[in-house]
């Protein structure tokens, strides 16, 4: 990735607001829109008493009176799990996926409450440092009750404070829902791909404008940078991919008439919808980008195959040349070879240098016979 897309990413994360590393669990109630964070139970809620802000034990039915609430647990131990699992009466199987961090992205229904597992995006150091510009995948889980949602969130992650912000700016508060919130979650981690969609996007076009204009030590450079830059696709839409077909089965469940009374349904699956479209066209955005990148890291290999046969045929003509002149010396250093030993040598008597020119003149001939007839056979 390079270095104006990877801070233009970080340039808006950063204009999230973060709360402080110790405020691990947050409440948020829709009565007064506000959230009150703490460090521990105790001081987010005075005396441990949770359990008194559920009203599904009530059993009675939906009053859209009632404030709707959200408690939010950032980097949750297994103690934490325990406690909330305690108070809300969360199924077994729950607390083991999130304190086993399950990866698997999926939506499960229980008795009282239902379970959305996505992961998310968030910003690690260790990681940018090892390889820059790869988000690290993280799992976020959002259990929707009646009245209130209970999400379990890793640190890094910006989803809760913006949404929190946008409740505030809600035009009609009645909207408002514990469905609606695990909606607007939902939506806001698939828009937390868009920053690195464009930007992957940005440079695949750099990278198309530059195979075409560098040069062969340039296109060598460049085919590490298209490796990269694909592993980042593959990693984006592998991320994407699954929240696909848990979205799909997410909605069938909501349409079904048989459908469970925790799942929601009538305007609320317009919203979902509408993240189906953007889920859709994201990963129709990233295909076409991989084609792009694919296409330029052919048109790469090709230049570097050509240039590299260019190489060879030049090398293989020089070899011939070489191989022709060496075939036509070899016979005349055997002749001097074998003159050179201790024997008698034609002409040695005579004082004159007759004998010396008249056997350079042969060899010179000799060498202008066989370069002629190279020559016509083209062997230089």
């Amino acid at each position: 990735m390079s270095a104006n897309s990877t801070s233009s990413v970080h340039e808006k994360l950063a204009q999230i607001e973060k709360p402080r590393q110790t405020d691990r669990f947050s409440f948020f109630s829709s009565d007064t829109l506000g959230t009150s964070t703490g460090s521990s139970w105790d001081e987010l809620f005075p005396g441990g008493e949770i359990g008194h802000i559920i009203q599904e034990k009530t059993k009675q039915r939906p009053d859209p009176s009632l404030p709707t609430w959200w408690i939010d647990v950032c980097d949750a131990s297994e103690e934490d799990v325990s406690q909330l699992a305690q108070a809300l009466s969360i199924h077994p199987l729950t607390v083991e996926d999130i304190v086993t961090r399950e990866p698997r992205e999926k939506v499960e229904v229980f008795k009282n409450y239902y379970l959305m597992s996505f992961q998310t995006l968030v910003d690690n150091p260790k990681e940018e440092e090892e390889r820059p510009g790869f988000p690290h995948p993280a799992e976020m889980y959002i259990l929707v009750f009646q009245y209130g949602v209970v999400t379990f969130s890793p640190s890094g992650c910006h989803h809760i404070n913006r949404v929190r912000s946008r409740i505030r700016k809600m035009h009609d508060p009645l909207i408002l829902s514990s469905d609606w919130i695990c909606y607007a979650l939902i939506d806001d981690i698939v828009d937390s791909f868009e920053p690195y969609t464009r930007s992957v996007e940005q440079e695949s076009e750099a990278i198309e404008d530059q195979v075409f204009i560098a040069r062969i030590d340039d296109v060598k450079s460049l085919i590490p940078t298209v490796d990269i830059l694909r592993k980042k696709i593959t990693h984006i839409i592998r991320c994407l991919h699954s929240k696909v077909d848990v979205l799909n089965g997410f909605v069938k469940r909501c349409e079904a008439p048989d459908r469970s009374p925790v799942f929601p349904g009538g305007e609320l699956l317009l919203y979902l919808g509408d993240v189906q479209d953007h889920l859709v066209t994201t990963l129709s955005t990233l295909g076409h980008i991989d084609e792009i990148i694919g296409r330029s890291q052919g048109n790469c290999l090709a230049q570097l195959s050509a240039s590299s046969l260019r190489i060879s045929l030049t090398i293989n003509s020089a070899l011939s040349k070489v191989t022709v002149i060496a075939t036509i010396f070899v016979p005349c250093h055997l002749v001097t070879g074998l003159w050179g030993m201790n024997v008698e040598v034609p002409g040695q008597e005579d004082s004159g240098l007759g004998w010396f020119f008249g056997i350079v003149g042969c060899f010179v001939a000799f060498m202008v016979i066989c370069l002629g007839v190279a020559a016509r056979f083209k062997l230089l």
